[in-house]
C-alpha cells in the first residue's frame, strides 16, 4: 500500500486528474488539527507526506496574524495559491482560516469544478503569469504560493506577475525548487503537458540575484528572504505610511 496515497492516489502529482477527494473524518475535530494535520488528511505534499512545508508555513500565518493582532479563527487572512491539482491544499487553508479568502490558480478548466462544497475557496481557471489586474477579485493577498509548474521561467513570470498583489507586511512563497535543477523533472513536465520548456535553473537564479540586490537598497520593498529546503520565502516590507496605523 502506497503510504503516500490519499483515496487511492498521491493526490499532489502534476500528473494526477483533477479529481475531488474528500476524507471520511470520522470523529475528528478539523478545529483541532494543526495545519500539518490537515495536510496529511487532504493528501497535500505540504504536510509529513513529504515536503514538512506546513511547519514553515504555520509560523508564517502566525506572523501575519500577529501583524493584525488576530486569532486564527477569526482572521481575515487572504491566501492565493498557484497549481490546484486535487484541491488538497487549497482544503487545508479553507479549514486551517475558516473565516479567510483562499483563491486558487490554474490553467486545467476541470478545476474549476474542485471545492464547491467550500464557501471561502475560489477557483480563478487563469494563466498566473498573466494575471494582469486582479480588481475583478477585490482582493489582495497575504500570502501568495506558487506551486504551479516548477519551471523556471513560469517561475520568473509569475513572480513578475503576482508579486503586485501581495499585500505590505504580506509573504509570497516559491515551492520545490530541485525542480528547477533536476532533467528528469523537466523531462517529466515536457511529456505530461507537451510543452517544450528549458527549464534553466539559471533563470531562476538570475531572479534571486535580482532580488538580493533589492533587498539590500533603501528603498527595496523586501524586508527579507530565507530559504528552507526547496521553499523561498519573501516577505514584502510594510509601507512607512502604514506603521503609524497598524
Amino acid at each position: 500500500m502506497d503510504p503516500m496515497a490519499r483515496g487511492g492516489v498521491r493526490r499532489y502529482l502534476d500528473t494526477t486528474h483533477p479529481e475531488e477527494y474528500q476524507p471520511n473524518t470520522g470523529e475528528v475535530n478539523l478545529k483541532e488539527l494543526s495545519l500539518t494535520g490537515l495536510a496529511d488528511l487532504y493528501g497535500s505534499d505540504k504536510g509529513t507526506i513529504k515536503h514538512n512545508y506546513a511547519i514553515v508555513y504555520e509560523r508564517v500565518v502566525k506572523e501575519i496574524m500577529a501583524l493584525n493582532s488576530q486569532k486564527r479563527f477569526e482572521a481575515h487572512i487572504n491566501v492565493g495559491e498557484v497549481g490546484v491539482a486535487c484541491g488538497a491544499s487549497l482544503r487545508m487553508w479553507a479549514n486551517y482560516l475558516p473565516a479567510g479568502k483562499i483563491f486558487g490558480f490554474d490553467i486545467r478548466p476541470d478545476c474549476g469544478k474542485l471545492c464547491e462544497d467550500l464557501d471561502n475557496v475560489s477557483i480563478i481557471i487563469q494563466d498566473a503569469s498573466k494575471l494582469g489586474s486582479l480588481n475583478q477579485y477585490n482582493s489582495f493577498f497575504d500570502l501568495f504560493v506558487d506551486d504551479g509548474s516548477h519551471i523556471s521561467e513560469d517561475i520568473v513570470a509569475t513572480f513578475e506577475s503576482c508579486w503586485q498583489w501581495v499585500k505590505p507586511a504580506g509573504f509570497y512563497i516559491i515551492e520545490d525548487l530541485s525542480c528547477t535543477y533536476k532533467e528528469e523533472y523537466t523531462q517529466s513536465f515536457k511529456h505530461t503537458f507537451g510543452r517544450d520548456v528549458k527549464n534553466k535553473r539559471e533563470t531562476f537564479l538570475i531572479l534571486v540575484d535580482a532580488l538580493m540586490k533589492h533587498c539590500d537598497t533603501k528603498k527595496a520593498s523586501i524586508e527579507y528572504m530565507e530559504y528552507h529546503p526547496q521553499l523561498l520565502v519573501i516577505r514584502k516590507k510594510l509601507d512607512e505610511k502604514l506603521k503609524s496605523s497598524v
